[in-house]
């Protein structure tokens, strides 16, 4: 399971070299006056064009991913990051970085349904919260990774060594098996017994029946576990399968197994891009020199990934302990203690400007303690498997419709509130987080795929 984890985790390590990216470019360009330079209308647009294209590549991935399964699609999606890290490279002006920017943004966006669904379905359940959390830890060993090409190397030659990334994780992918339930539901009985033994540990079938058996009668229950016994729209227990068509799908979305999943994870990406962190990201470099930060800020970038690094490292250990209840409630919490520590930096100088890096660290760290890693847990666990590629893919798609918006508004909010003001703002949502995270979130650690439907299906 770890092996098997590891070599989609590259993925996702892409996706942090992605996200980060606009980071090291902002710094570089904005304003530089060189053959490409930005404006802050151009910087808002390349920080944010990403996010704005993901939710199309997110409805690509929900198409694409259950005809296809999960693997062969997780190997499809390095061919546009390869692309847009060779198109930034070679970049003659902005025209040709806004589309690098988006094609970035298509393959960022068909990831996740397919990573997420394909680490939820190979995990035991007790494993299912570590396997999750590690997966979010080479995202933040990303940033740290990008910061730190970015304080060595300028940003052409850094999209270039990026560009080495996909096709290490093209050939990591090729190497480990689709997984048990995608191959049940398409009638691949032998193939499937296959791959769980190898995601077991290369055991004997003897060792695997039972599971096996449970993953078969689960199927059956939920509607057909097998090709054969396939129906061209909801079945009787209001489950799709593979030929439903689009208006089903949509009315599943309106199931309670469903309904409840997307609204919980829905609220919680809004939460997370409302504490300010992922908004501000992009534009460390200049607000650190607005904060009168004395560190280096291209060192200081690499320094608050390592603390984000180390948070994902910790719900990576305790999330199997605490559960993801409580790490939730307490990176909200402090998020908004950070933002607050930092609005009064820049509120007249109440708090000294030596007191804004510490924040930066708090709110780094805080942050990958569990808003940034959880909501993507919760995709893995919250859909049931016959909507949850549909499931995955809008909520993806959502989320980055609402990280679009922040990010791209940011800078605007700036000139409205001022810079003390965001970081206000930033608090309060914070702290109405928690308040969110205490009502409506459900403790999933340690409960399987089918009792955490049961509970949602019961709860209607």
């Amino acid at each position: 399971q770890v092996l098997a984890s590891s070599a989609k985790n590259l993925i996702l390590f892409d996706n942090g070299l992605v996200l980060s990216f606009s980071t090291i470019v902002i710094a570089a360009l904005l304003n530089s006056g060189g053959r490409i330079s930005f404006t802050n209308e151009q910087a808002s647009w390349f920080a944010s064009i990403t996010y704005l294209c993901q939710p199309v590549g997110s409805v690509m991935a929900g198409v694409l991913m259950e005809p296809l399964g999960r693997k062969k699609s997780m190997l499809a999606l390095n061919l546009p990051f390869l692309a847009a890290w060779l198109l930034l490279h070679f970049a003659p002006n902005v025209i040709s970085m806004y589309i690098g920017g988006a094609i970035m943004g298509l393959a960022v966006g068909c990831t996740e349904a397919p990573i997420l669904t394909y680490v939820g379905e190979i995990s035991e359940p007790r494993l299912r919260g570590v396997m999750t959390s590690y997966a979010q830890l080479f995202g933040a060993l990303a940033y740290v990774a990008l910061y730190a090409l970015g304080s060595l190397l300028d940003w052409r030659t850094t999209a270039l060594v990026c560009a080495a990334v996909p096709i290490v994780t093209f050939i990591a992918i090729t190497q480990v098996p689709e997984t048990p339930v995608w191959l049940l539901s398409k009638g691949r009985l032998e193939d499937a017994e296959k791959a769980l033994c190898w995601l077991r540990g290369w055991v004997r079938p003897e060792a695997v029946r039972k599971e096996l058996e449970e993953l078969i009668e689960h199927h059956t229950h939920n509607g057909p576990a097998l090709a054969n016994n396939a129906t061209p729209t909801l079945n009787s227990s209001g489950s799709l399968n593979e030929h439903s068509s689009f208006a089903d799908k949509l009315v599943y979305l309106t199931k309670p197994a469903m309904r409840k999943p997307l609204g919980i994870i829905i609220g919680y990406f809004f939460f997370f891009y409302a504490s300010g962190f992922s908004c501000v990201r992009p534009y460390m470099v200049p607000v650190f020199k607005k904060l009168q930060i004395t560190m280096d800020p291209y060192h200081a970038t690499v320094v608050i990934s390592v603390l984000g690094l180390v948070g994902n490292a910790v719900c990576m250990c305790s999330v199997h302990y605490c559960g993801k209840r409580v790490l939730s409630l307490i990176s909200f919490a402090f998020s908004g203690l950070s933002t607050l520590g930092l609005a009064l930096v820049a509120l007249n100088r109440t708090l000294p400007s030596t007191w804004a890096l510490p924040m930066f660290l708090s709110l780094s760290f805080f942050n990958g303690l569990g808003a940034a890693p959880i909501p993507w847990m919760l995709q893995s666990e919250l859909f049931p498997f016959r909507g949850r590629s549909l499931g995955s893919s809008v909520a993806a798609a959502i989320s980055y419709l609402i990280g679009f918006v922040a990010t791209k508004t940011f800078l605007n909010l700036e000139e409205v509130a001022t810079l003390e003001g965001v970081f206000f703002i930033y608090t309060g949502l914070s702290f109405l987080a928690v308040l969110f995270v205490w009502v409506s979130l459900p403790e999933t650690e340690g409960r399987s795929l089918h009792e955490i439907e049961a509970y949602f299906v019961k709860k209607s």
